[in-house]
């Protein structure tokens, strides 16, 4: 463990060599993969983009450009670094405790872009925290990193090559960053064995709801105990920041907030020493905010109010009045059913950085739903869940069957047993006996969650591999429908460039079994995947998704009905 106390790093500054070339990239080599960060030198010392290296290594950052401070989560610590500032501050992620005050004898520098720090001064305390060998060639220049952890990390400076037979440097770097053999077995292709409860969050503040409504948004703060006191500030760039007082916040829940609708277009959350903060980025049109408190709860309820358009809402309406007589068929496609993956107590798989899978398929979900209702005129959309709300898995459909669904949409995210791992794109499956060793994995996987719920070992006693045979045949009036809709998922999977596509496949998930419609299960990435779990706990890459499930409905659609009107 770091020890807590205040260091003053008295050493002689690394010079760089002259050299003919001004210097404007910084290589560094991990194991048998390389990439360059933007560098420079000044007044003969090595500056390197540590925002670009953060990013490069799939490190989680957190910045405010206002007050010019970087946060970075290396393993079990938050590294912070300020603009303009000698010192660095270590801070246990777990505990929230200062672990240590790091002083270097140059400033940290900042540009539009980035956060450069002094690379040879700076280095002692990235490997020590990181647990990692660290060699940097000054002359080259080159920051080599060992692949895999040290109890005792070693950092070095030297002018040396790497190809310096007599350098007792090159010697160790390719020591410390020798790969292990290549592993032929495809284990990291395969899923987790189960699924384990969600661990309740220690902090004041464990999470929020979104809840978006015609009229305004309800931001729901949730809370372990009654909060001290809650001021709110809007500001002209239109961001709204709310201060608690006395209080602790889990800053990697907040920031997974699923969120939809245009009057919330981003989260962040952020610890001020006793104080937690947490910034809004709103929409043009939310026109005024309140804050209460539940009477019920230890809650504190945020409602942001926008500018109605009380003429269409009221034109709308007549509308709906007016097909209240026409007669449609029973099996017109108008009402979809969309499900998000997992939810309360149930976190689903967790990702290499800590998404949880039910933050992310919410997300999905909460963004197509809103896609359908402004484009899909007619059509109704119902959530088995629309916050963060466990529902056991024989109820979604039943949830479905009530609302007389015709199409039902499961979300989920993939993982994988070892992380983190390359295995990445999106899978849709049918609900059948599973073909291959993979399907199988995967479905016992999603289905472990009964786990959590109560008698279930009595409520799916009957769900043998031979029963889902006879599920799959009552079902055989859909099996068309849902082959094909299948089909166009995939197809809108392949046909992206930010989406791979892994195809339809075939397993027995407990979630489809009551959904006497057209369904699928989509697995729309692998969260043990850094960058692909990246791409999915953004609000980018959940609307990409959305948008792929969209056009796809919309193609079926049309299918569909030609094929009634037949």
């Amino acid at each position: 463990m770091l020890g807590r106390c205040v260091i003053f790093l008295c050493l002689a500054l690394f010079t760089i060599p002259v050299a003919a070339n001004e210097v404007r990239s910084l290589k560094v080599i991990i194991g048998s993969s390389q990439f360059t960060v933007p560098a420079f030198e000044h007044n003969s010392v090595l500056y390197a983009s540590f925002t670009e290296l953060a990013k490069e290594l799939s490190f989680r950052t957190y910045s405010d450009d206002a007050k010019g401070k970087l946060e970075i989560v290396i393993e079990k610590y938050r590294l912070k670094l300020t603009a303009d500032n000698p010192f660095l501050v270590v801070v246990g992620h777990n505990s929230n405790t200062i672990e240590r005050v790091f002083h270097m004898p140059l400033e940290v520098m900042r540009t539009n872009a980035a956060y450069y720090v002094p690379l040879a001064a700076f280095l002692p305390l990235f490997s020590e925290v990181w647990l990692r060998d660290m060699t940097l060639r000054l002359n080259i220049p080159e920051l080599v990193i060992s692949s895999s952890s040290s109890n005792r990390p070693v950092a070095k400076i030297s002018n040396s090559n790497a190809n310096d037979r007599k350098s007792p440097e090159a010697s160790i770097s390719k020591a410390a960053t020798a790969m292990p053999p290549e592993k032929k077995s495809g284990s990291e292709y395969l899923a987790p064995k189960s699924i384990a409860p969600e661990v309740a969050s220690k902090r004041d503040i464990i999470r929020l709801t979104v809840d978006t409504r015609q009229n305004g948004t309800l931001i729901t703060i949730h809370s372990r105990k009654r909060l001290g006191k809650v001021e709110s500030n809007r500001e002209s760039s239109g961001k709204l920041v709310v201060d608690i007082s006395n209080a602790t916040i889990d800053v990697n829940e907040i920031r997974q907030t699923p969120i939809g609708g245009d009057d919330v277009l981003g989260i962040r959350a952020l610890q001020n020493g006793n104080n937690a903060r947490i910034e809004f980025d709103l929409g043009s049109a939310v026109d005024d905010e309140t804050i209460g408190r539940d009477s019920e709860t230890d809650n504190v309820l945020l409602t942001l109010y926008k500018r109605a358009a009380v003429q269409k809402i009221f034109s709308d309406e007549q509308q709906e009045k007016k097909k209240g007589g026409s007669n449609h068929s029973k099996w017109a496609l108008d009402c979809i059913v969309l499900d998000a993956g997992h939810g309360g107590k149930d976190p689903g798989a967790i990702g290499v950085n800590g998404l949880k899978e039910k933050n992310a398929t919410l997300g999905i979900t909460l963004k197509l739903g809103e896609l359908i209702e402004s484009k899909m005129k007619g059509v109704k959309v119902v959530y088995t869940r629309k916050d963060d709300t466990f529902v056991e898995l024989d109820q979604r459909g039943k949830i479905a069957n009530a609302a007389g669904g015709k199409l039902f949409i499961s979300v989920h995210c993939n993982s994988t047993e070892q992380k983190p791992t390359t295995a990445n794109g999106m899978e849709v499956y049918l609900l059948r006996p599973g073909r291959t060793d993979e399907a199988i994995r995967i479905a016992e996987f999603e289905n472990s969650v009964i786990t959590l719920e109560k008698d279930y070992k009595k409520r799916y006693e009957k769900l043998t591999n031979e029963n889902f045979i006879l599920v799959n045949m009552a079902q055989s009036a859909y099996v068309k429908y849902s082959e094909r809709f299948a089909e166009l998922v995939s197809k809108e999977a392949k046909g992206s460039k930010q989406l791979r596509n892994l195809g339809v496949k075939q397993a027995g998930f407990y979630v489809l079994v009551g959904a006497s419609m057209p369904s699928i299960l989509l697995e729309s990435g692998f969260i043990s995947n850094p960058k692909e779990e990246a791409f999915l706990g953004s609000r980018s890459g959940q609307q990409h998704v959305a948008n792929a499930l969209y056009d796809a409905i919309e193609k079926f659609m049309s299918e569909y009905e030609k094929d009634l009107k037949e």
